[in-house]
């Protein structure tokens, strides 16, 4: 596999381009599982120095989209079907605790809110963006059950969960798919109907793992 269909850099800072370049470019398929990279390969043909693409790899290796390995360097990582099927079982069940803890404790202006991160999401350009919106979405929701522990548990699952969302966000379809998603969710929270709620948490989970197991 060859780097020509790599984006390249402009105007932002480098590090951040580069690091947003490279993740583009796992997402949508152009450096696919067991890619290797290369810090001088990426270096010149995005015409910048080593450094700020080996700050970028170490990102990428921290978000769970690229392996370290040892005495070898970073590889495109596979995605491992039982870590997904784990995670994602793991996630859904924690969810639907959140929407029924925080569906005691709700008020409009929190269904405002979460309606406001929604269209955020819709609005966003790049995939940083639409990665940062869907966060603040969850992070919204979780912070509405007041549940310590259970926030600490979803923290556990947030690298699983982080990479997933890039990947998710190269993909125009997946994004209007969870847009609706996130608006299943609110509608059913905004009803304070708890069954509805969990109903749309599984859906989106759901194909939110379809989605996923596609790619590896």
């Amino acid at each position: 596999m060859g780097y020509k269909d790599i984006r390249g850099v402009s105007r932002l800072p480098l590090s951040e381009q580069v690091y947003r370049s490279l993740v583009e470019s796992i997402a949508d398929g152009s450096m696919p599982p067991g890619t290797e990279l290369k810090e001088q390969h990426l270096a010149r043909q995005m015409n910048v120095s080593a450094t700020p693409v080996r700050e970028a790899i170490r990102r990428l290796a921290s978000d769970g989209l690229v392996d370290i390995i040892p005495y070898h360097g970073a590889v495109v990582r596979m995605l491992n079907q039982q870590e997904i099927s784990e995670a994602y079982a793991c996630r859904e069940a924690l969810e639907h605790l959140a929407v029924a803890e925080c569906i005691k404790r709700l008020d409009e202006q929190d269904i405002k809110n979460l309606y406001d991160l929604i269209e955020l999401f819709r609005t966003s350009q790049d995939s940083a963006e639409i990665c940062s919106a869907s966060q603040q979405f969850d992070a919204y929701l979780y912070s509405l059950a007041n549940n310590q522990i259970l926030h600490s548990l979803l923290d556990t699952l947030q690298g699983i969960i982080s990479r997933d969302r890039k990947y998710s966000s190269s993909n125009i379809e997946r994004r209007h798919a969870i847009y609706q998603e996130h608006r299943a969710i609110v509608q059913a929270l905004e009803a304070r109907d708890v069954e509805a709620a969990q109903r749309a948490v599984s859906v989106h989970i759901h194909n939110g793992r379809k989605f996923i197991e596609q790619k590896s």
